[in-house]
């Protein structure tokens, strides 16, 4: 998955953007494997050393107070952790309202109105459905 260039993350604050992703990751209090995969792919989109990786994965393991934790955190940061911490919230195929309820607090900081969060939705879905379609193309099952 390839919705930012690498470049893109020189903007934001590595640390904040991973911790938004671990509070959409937690706010149900499961973390599935596709979630996980999610997190991953986005610190290696990032090029964080292994070392690194390490310290972001014990993001993973916190309990937030949404709203505690973002309130000082630049909009640039909080909008590029928006954009994927939905895309990481439907990544399982399944979205908690747990999970809606921490993206709409990550929006409403990172001054994100109703008509854009709603555009954003929209895109992960078309994405969502596009990568569904993808394994058809090779007319031969992925799994036995």
């Amino acid at each position: 998955m390839k919705p930012s260039h690498p470049d893109a993350f020189l903007a934001v604050d590595l640390d904040d953007y991973m911790t938004v992703l671990a509070i959409i990751a937690n706010a149900d209090s499961i973390l599935r494997p596709e979630e996980m995969a999610f997190y991953e792919s986005r610190m290696a989109r990032m090029l964080i050393n292994p070392k690194l990786r390490s310290q972001m994965r014990e993001l993973l393991r916190n309990d937030y107070d949404v709203e505690e934790t973002i309130k000082g955190m630049d909009q640039r940061t909080l909008r590029l952790a928006l954009r994927d911490g939905i895309f990481l919230a439907a990544a399982d195929g399944e979205v908690h309202p747990t999970e809606v309820e921490a993206i709409r607090i990550v929006a409403k900081y990172a001054e994100v109105d109703q008509d854009r969060l709603a555009e954003i939705w929209g895109w992960v879905k078309e994405g969502l459905e596009w990568m569904a379609n993808g394994p058809s193309l090779l007319e031969i099952p992925l799994r036995d």
